[in-house]
């Protein structure tokens, strides 16, 4: 049988909604394991614009310190700066990086990754004006930059382009291609 593929995605109230729902569905469709996980002990989140989504699990709950294939950091103003804030968040992204695994931040969220020391000397994009150094990494200004295990968005915009990017990287270009056409990214093509 063979291993699925797991997507842990860590979340805070404030977060950009469609950062969060498109990457998550596009990795859905793929057939990723995708869990939301809730950092601020409460089942409920509300984004940015007031929109609510039920988190899988809270973090006191589970093991995060388990397998994942892949870290998700969506953005939102207020979701990154308590995600940059949290110890447990910057840990966990500096430890799965660490061991090879894929690390995903767009929009604000980024700045997550630059503060867990992630973003060194790569090439990354973000939220104009989101990260404390853009000269710290190779600042691209792209709507999605991926650079060996990271890869980073630059906004809401961006969000469909960003989730087949991590679709691509997990599961390859052939599934990533098959989804963008059944969705019709971007914005049309043959699905026959």
């Amino acid at each position: 049988m063979e291993k699925k593929v797991s997507v842990t995605v860590l979340i805070h109230d404030g977060f950009e909604e469609t950062e969060l729902v498109a990457p998550v569905d596009l990795l859905k469709r793929a057939g990723a394991e995708v869990r939301m996980i809730s950092m601020t002990g409460e089942r409920v989140l509300i984004g940015a614009h007031g929109i609510s989504v039920v988190a899988d699990a809270l973090w006191e709950d589970i093991a995060c310190e388990s397998d994942t294939d892949c870290v998700f950091l969506p953005g939102g103003g207020p979701n990154s700066r308590s995600l940059r804030e949290d110890p447990r968040v910057t840990g966990f992204v500096r430890r799965k990086s660490d061991e090879g695994k894929t690390v995903a931040a767009i929009c604000a969220a980024p700045s997550v990754l630059e503060k867990a020391g992630l973003l060194k000397g790569r090439r990354a994009t973000s939220y104009p004006g989101c990260l404390a150094d853009e000269s710290a990494c190779i600042y691209t200004a792209e709507p999605v930059t991926a650079d060996g295990n990271v890869i980073t968005g630059r906004g809401a915009g961006c969000a469909l382009e960003f989730g087949l990017e991590l679709v691509k990287m997990l599961f390859g270009s052939g599934v990533s291609g098959r989804i963008a056409a059944e969705t019709m990214y971007p914005h049309g093509g043959d699905i026959s």
